[in-house]
């Protein structure tokens, strides 16, 4: 491992000097069962740290508590910075696809559960996380094909929801808009879409009775199969079994999937590599 990886002075240089030619292994292995995620990142790291690596799983396999995830090959210096540096891409990643998983689960097939939160998170974790989500079986977009998100800031702006769509009728794609019951009562919201061209009404308060409400009202009006209706705002686990009985085609779910605690892991030298450590698939 170059020295450059770590700080100069680093403790670990002094701990570990003399054993630059003696090659250990290393695994890392969940403690509790769990859908595996975030195995590109943590296999880049390792291999940025000269480590040899060897993948025991796949992403989206659920596995249970014991399996080995990966095995990594190499000093002891390098392993003792991979147990700091490579833990953390697959427990944060391997903890969203696992509640992804759970949420998708609980809902009826005959909704899309959808994970669209990962736009508010840092760059550098976007690419990760919303993978995670994916493999858990949750579609990280709303639609699969071209859409234009008409949020509410984007209706405050332009002036209400009628307005708001009759500026974006030209433009390609699906119209999706936000319904929050900001430009009179939130049924009234619904008619305007409609009859505007919204393929897509997101009824984003988090309440039931709005949704239920909304739907109603097309039913009513005979304008239920014209459009997708999509319920969310802060939903929890708790909601879940109110939700699968809804009227609804679309549920976002975006906080409670994206802040699931990590997934435990631990990180064990076996030993030496040379010969002494079996090939298993878990330890």
């Amino acid at each position: 491992m170059e020295k450059h990886i770590l700080p100069p002075g680093d403790i670990r240089f002094s701990i570990f000097k003399g054993m630059e030619n003696r090659i250990f292994q290393a695994g890392v292995v969940f403690t509790q069962p769990a859908v595996v995620a975030g195995l590109i990142e943590s296999e880049n790291e390792a291999s940025s740290l000269g480590l040899e690596v060897r993948s025991r799983v796949r992403e989206g396999m659920s596995v249970p508590a014991g399996q080995a995830v990966l095995t990594l090959t190499g000093p002891a210096l390098a392993l003792a910075v991979a147990e700091d540096r490579v833990l953390g891409w697959i427990g944060k990643a391997s903890g969203v696809a696992t509640a992804a998983r759970s949420f998708r689960e609980m809902l009826p097939g005959r909704i899309r559960v959808v994970c669209g939160g990962w736009k508010k998170l840092p760059l550098p974790w976007r690419q990760n996380l919303r993978r995670a989500a994916a493999v858990g079986g949750v579609a990280t977009r709303i639609l699969d094909d071209p859409f234009i998100y008409l949020d509410k800031n984007y209706i405050r702006m332009i002036g209400g929801i009628s307005g708001t769509l009759q500026a974006v009728a030209a433009l390609p794609g699906e119209k999706v808009i936000q319904l929050r019951g900001e430009w009179g009562d939130i049924t009234e919201e619904a008619a305007q879409a409609v009859t505007n061209g919204a393929a897509v009404l997101m009824v984003d308060t988090g309440h039931v009775e709005d949704v239920t409400r909304v739907a109603g009202y097309l039913r009513g009006s005979g304008w239920r199969q014209r459009v997708r209706l999509a319920f969310s705002g802060g939903i929890t686990r708790e909601d879940l079994p109110a939700i699968a009985g809804l009227d609804v085609d679309i549920v976002d779910i975006g906080r409670s999937v994206l802040d699931a605690p990590l997934a435990d892991l631990r990180f064990e030298v076996l030993g030496p590599a040379q010969g002494a450590v079996p090939d298993i698939m878990s330890f």
